[in-house]
């Protein structure tokens, strides 16, 4: 029961931490994607 309670908390404090970074990783590059995308139509 143990193995299995660490374990289910191993997987959602992973995918949280990926969800995260994801995250972050979106925000940095939108303001960039929006400049290239500005550049390219003008």
């Amino acid at each position: 029961m143990d193995r299995c309670f660490y374990s289910r908390i191993a997987c959602v404090i992973g995918s949280f931490i990926i969800g995260y970074i994801a995250y972050c990783s979106f925000r940095i590059q939108t303001p960039l994607f929006k400049r290239l995308f500005g550049l390219k139509l003008h």
